[in-house]
Order: structure tokens, then C-alpha cells, then sequence
């Protein structure tokens, strides 16, 4: 009778424990965080933008303007040098034929904290996550160039370009330096759920002392004309 009660206790206990450790593994379970949306990373998604810009050349004091067509592909995945799974991202210009010529292979990188890109293989951080407002990070944590701030500045609103809506957009300001007499810099990209980057402008320009006239720098815009998923 004895060893009845004994066993018994022992099923019991046991079961008691296996319940409890069901319940502690389900709390560790940590639900994807949606604002990784912002960045997708499916192979396929493709991205049409207008591009211009504006050059200042301060040696031939002369003023140049280009535009041209830009698609942006997620063309695969494969495995960068740090042994992360990564996506390879294929640019194309329009030329004059209409033909979509290759002209830049960029990647990018996305995990639970963070969503890097590398741009002329320089490699910044884009994003990261959770996004909230206010929140500010080094975007050149994982380069050598000189720290610059990335904030987000506003979160989760309405946006639009050209004849496209979103109903939930971020916009992140790199720490701009205030403009003074002789030069401005500013950046700024948005981004759109699901979509992805959807507007960058780059603004670096120095101006002339006396005359306070744009001597050379450039200003750089992409504006998304379209999309598909």
C-alpha cells in the first residue's frame, strides 16, 4: 500500500512538473516584431524610383542636373562573410532604349534588432527594432566612417508619393548639422509597411561667404513611382 502511494505521488509530481515547464516554455516565445515590415526582405519584391540630381562643381563653377529611371530588385538570398543569411539587391538603370541595365549590386541584412544595408560596400544600419519615435541610433556602427545618428522622427502614419498611398509610414533623420554660412547637410528616408523605402533625400552642399551662393555639393532624391510584391 505503501509503494502505491509513493508511485502515485511520484506521477503526480511528475506530471506537475512537465505542466510547469510546458507553460515557462510557451512565456519564452517572443511574437515577430511587426515594424520588421517596414524593411521586407522577399526575394522578388521590386521597387521602381525617379532619381535626380543636382552637382555642384566648384572648380568649373557649373551647375549639373541628372535624371534617370531606377529599379530596385531582391534578386536571392546567400550567406554573407559573417555566416547570416542575406539578400542580394540588383539596381538597374533605364537607358535611352528602354532597357533595364544592371549598374549596382547592394545586400542587406535584417534580424530581430536591426536591418543593415551595404551601399558601395559601406554597410549601414537602417533601421532597428522595435521602432518607436524618438528612438536613435549610430548608423555607421558597423563601418569606419565618423558616427553619424539615425532617429526616427515620426512613426506608424499616413504617407504618399506620386499616386501611391500608405496607410503606415516611419521617417528617419540622420543628425543633420545645423545650416550656417558656409554649409548644409541633410538626410532623411521613408519607410512603408511592407513596402519598403519609399523616399530618400541627401542634401550636402557648402556655399560662398560673401555671396551665399551654392559653390559645389549635390542634393540626391529617389522617389518611388511603383511597386510590386
Amino acid at each position: 500500500m505503501k509503494k502505491l502511494i509513493l508511485s502515485a505521488l511520484g506521477i503526480t509530481l511528475l506530471l506537475f512538473i512537465t505542466s510547469c515547464k510546458k507553460e515557462d516554455d510557451s512565456s519564452t516565445v517572443i511574437p515577430e516584431d511587426l515594424t520588421q515590415q517596414y524593411f521586407p526582405i522577399d526575394s522578388g519584391l521590386t521597387r521602381f524610383y525617379e532619381v535626380d540630381s543636382i552637382f555642384w562643381d566648384s572648380f568649373t563653377q557649373t551647375r549639373d542636373t541628372v535624371h534617370y529611371s531606377l529599379k530596385e530588385v531582391i534578386a536571392g538570398t546567400f550567406i554573407d562573410n559573417q555566416g547570416r543569411l542575406a539578400q542580394r539587391i540588383e539596381r538597374f538603370k533605364l537607358d535611352q532604349g528602354g532597357n533595364w541595365i544592371i549598374y549596382k549590386v547592394w545586400s542587406s541584412h535584417r534580424n530581430g534588432q536591426r536591418a543593415e544595408k551595404v551601399e558601395d560596400n559601406i554597410r549601414l544600419v537602417k533601421l532597428v527594432f522595435s521602432v518607436s519615435h524618438g528612438v536613435a541610433w549610430n548608423g555607421n556602427a558597423y563601418n569606419t566612417l565618423t558616427p553619424r545618428t539615425y532617429e526616427y522622427i515620426a512613426v506608424n502614419t499616413p504617407g504618399s508619393i506620386a499616386n501611391l498611398n500608405f496607410n503606415e509610414t516611419i521617417r528617419v533623420q540622420e543628425d543633420n548639422e545645423p545650416a550656417n554660412l558656409l554649409n548644409d547637410y541633410y538626410a532623411e528616408e521613408k519607410y512603408a509597411r511592407n513596402v519598403g523605402m519609399y523616399y530618400r533625400i541627401i542634401s550636402d552642399i557648402e556655399f560662398d561667404f560673401i555671396s551665399g551662393d551654392t559653390t559645389s555639393g549635390y542634393i540626391y532624391t529617389e522617389k518611388m513611382s511603383s511597386y510590386s510584391l
